[in-house]
């Protein structure tokens, strides 16, 4: 297909989001969209923004939060540990900026006060299991590979409840020369 000789003119960085092709056989990754946290030369840090687990906050962190957030699978590294982006900003402390209007982490017990005191909605947090990582050069070599296609960060997109949409969509993003694919069958024998 001429579609996966596209070459992407910039480089992945912290702030993008990474969008699995659609034939992409790793069942980890299948139509993911992916919040790339953090690209160095050591490795990439991200989380699937679109895969949503049964598990609530409560059946993790019992009564450490007012509120029941949805978790969401990150990834496939490190299952046994939480994390969390938000639009709260500054107000959480330690929390490291992404891009424009998304940061990572902080400090979880500041959510119930923001919360309380109307500072910060429920859906200004997204929790999840586990994330995505990739080793020195691992990323970038996926991506020469067409395993990935990268796109601008949209904050809205990155908090949206529209799972199901949200791949599609973001394809869509990436031009005419890409949108055909975005309601593509999951598997080729399909068409």
């Amino acid at each position: 297909m001429e579609i996966f000789n596209k070459q992407f003119n910039f480089t992945p960085h912290g702030g993008q989001l990474l969008l699995s092709e659609p034939f992409l056989s790793d069942p980890n990754f299948k139509k993911s969209v992916v919040l790339l946290c953090e690209h160095e030369e050591q490795g990439s840090v991200g989380f699937i923004l679109n895969k949503l687990l049964t598990q609530t906050t409560d059946e993790i962190i019992p009564d450490l939060l007012t509120e029941n957030f949805p978790v969401f699978y990150g990834g496939p590294v490190e299952q046994n540990t939480l994390h969390f982006i938000h639009r709260a900003g500054l107000h959480i402390d330690d929390s490291l900026p992404i891009s424009e209007g998304v940061y990572w982490g902080g400090d979880i017990e500041k959510i119930n006060i923001l919360i309380k005191n109307g500072l910060a909605k429920k859906d200004d947090f997204k929790f999840f299991i586990g994330y995505s990582g990739w080793g020195e050069g691992q990323l970038t070599s996926e991506i020469e590979q067409k395993a990935w296609w990268l796109t601008n960060l949209d904050a809205n997109l990155v908090f949206s409840h529209d799972l199901e949409q949200m791949w599609p969509t973001c394809v869509r993003m990436l031009g005419d020369d890409f949108a055909y694919l975005a309601n593509s069958p999951d598997d080729y024998s399909w068409n």
